[in-house]
C-alpha cells in the first residue's frame, strides 16, 4: 500500500490562536461538524495529519508548514480576521507556500463569489442568468428598462444568503427603493436587483479538475402552504431549523426530473465550472423554470463538506462514500 501523504488541515476560528491549540472539545460542538467529519475521515483512511486554526496571523500558517512539512493542505478557511471577503487572500497566500491545496484556487474563488462578474461570464457563454442591475450607495435608484416586478434585492458581497429574507422580493417602486436603501445602510455595499425567477431551487455538485463529474442534483422543496414567491433560499430557509420545520422545507433528491433536463443541468455546470476557473469541487445553484430551463444563480467553490450536507449526500448517491470523497479531494489537490 502506497504511503499516505501528510495533510495539514486549516480551518478558521473566531479569535487569535497559536500552533499547539487542542481543539478536542471544540470539535464536539454541532457548529464544528464539518471539521469533525473531515478529520474523522482522514483518520479512518490512515492519513497522517495535523490541524491549525486560522484567525488573523498568516505567520502561523508559514511556521506550521515549516514544522509539519505537509504534502497537501486541506483548506477549509472561509474567512480571515472574521471577514468572509478575505477568503481569496488566504487562498492566495497558501498558493505562495508551494504546497498543493485542496479545492478551488484564489482566481476561481474570486470569480465565483463575485455575483456580478460570475453572471456576466455565464451570460457571455450563452448561459441564462436573471436580468439584473446594480445600485451603488448614494446613486439614484431606478429599475432599468429590461426589468419587471417582482424583483429580488440582495447584498452584492454577502454569502450564505445573509441579508436575504422574504422582504427581499419587491413588487413595486416603493418596496424596491426601501429594500435597496436597507442594503446600502445595513451592509454598506452595492445592492444587486435581479428578476425573480419563479421555479424550482436546484443544486448540482461538481468534482474534478480536467475531467469533471457532476453529482446527482439536490432540490430545496417547500411545504404546500408556502406561497410561490416565498420559495427561495433566504437566510432563514437555509439556516433556521425551526423555521424549516414549520414551513415544511427540505433538501432532497428530486422526485421528478427528466433525464434530458438533468443532462442539460450537467452540461451547463461543466461549462460554468471551466468558465469560472474552478478546481477541486464546487456546487452550482440554479432556478429551474416551469419549462425546465436552468437559470444560473451562483457558484459555490469549496461548498460545505459535512457528510450530512448536500454535496456529500450527492456524492454518496453517486457511489462515493464520505471517506472516499475526502480522499478524492486530496488526490485532486496533488
Amino acid at each position: 500500500m502506497a504511503k499516505r501523504p501528510k495533510v495539514l488541515v486549516l480551518f478558521d476560528v473566531g479569535e487569535p490562536t497559536s500552533l499547539d491549540v487542542d481543539y478536542t472539545e471544540d470539535l464536539k460542538s454541532p457548529t464544528w461538524k464539518t471539521e469533525r467529519h473531515v478529520l474523522n475521515a482522514l483518520r479512518s483512511l490512515g492519513y497522517p495529519f495535523s490541524v491549525l486554526g486560522v484567525h488573523d496571523n498568516t505567520a502561523l500558517i508559514r511556521e506550521m508548514i515549516s514544522r509539519f512539512q505537509p504534502d497537501v493542505v486541506f483548506n477549509m478557511v472561509e474567512q480571515f480576521a472574521n471577514s468572509l471577503s478575505n477568503e481569496t487572500h488566504v487562498t492566495s497566500y497558501l498558493e505562495l507556500q508551494g504546497v498543493p491545496i485542496t479545492g478551488c484556487g484564489s482566481i476561481g474563488i474570486a470569480l465565483a463569489k463575485n455575483k456580478i462578474l460570475s453572471k456576466k461570464i455565464a451570460s457571455f457563454h450563452g448561459i441564462r442568468v436573471p436580468r439584473f442591475t446594480v445600485h451603488e450607495p448614494g446613486k439614484i435608484v431606478s429599475m432599468g428598462e429590461e426589468l419587471e416586478f417582482p424583483l429580488i434585492v440582495k447584498p452584492v458581497h454577502e454569502e450564505a444568503s445573509y441579508g436575504i429574507s422574504l422582504k427581499s422580493v419587491v413588487h413595486g417602486p416603493e418596496e424596491l427603493l426601501s429594500r435597496v436603501c436597507y442594503v446600502h445602510e445595513k451592509f454598506e455595499q452595492d445592492a444587486l436587483v435581479e428578476e425573480y425567477i419563479d421555479g424550482r431551487e436546484i443544486y448540482v455538485g461538481v468534482i474534478g479538475n480536467d475531467r469533471l463529474q457532476c453529482l446527482p442534483p439536490r432540490e430545496m422543496t417547500f411545504g404546500k402552504n408556502v406561497p410561490r414567491e416565498s420559495r427561495f433560499a433566504s437566510y432563514n430557509v437555509k439556516w433556521d431549523e425551526s423555521y424549516r420545520e414549520r414551513w415544511g422545507i427540505k433538501n432532497r433528491f428530486p422526485s421528478s426530473l427528466e433525464k434530458q433536463v438533468e443532462n442539460k443541468l450537467n452540461q451547463t455546470c461543466k461549462e460554468l465550472y471551466r468558465a469560472l476557473n474552478l478546481k477541486g469541487y464546487a456546487r452550482m445553484d440554479f432556478r429551474l423554470t416551469a419549462k425546465n430551463e436552468p437559470v444560473f444563480i451562483e457558484a459555490n467553490p469549496n461548498p460545505m463538506l459535512a457528510k450530512d450536507e448536500d454535496f456529500a449526500l450527492s456524492a454518496r448517491k453517486a457511489g462515493i462514500d464520505y471517506p472516499k470523497l475526502i480522499g478524492r479531494i486530496i488526490s485532486l489537490a496533488a
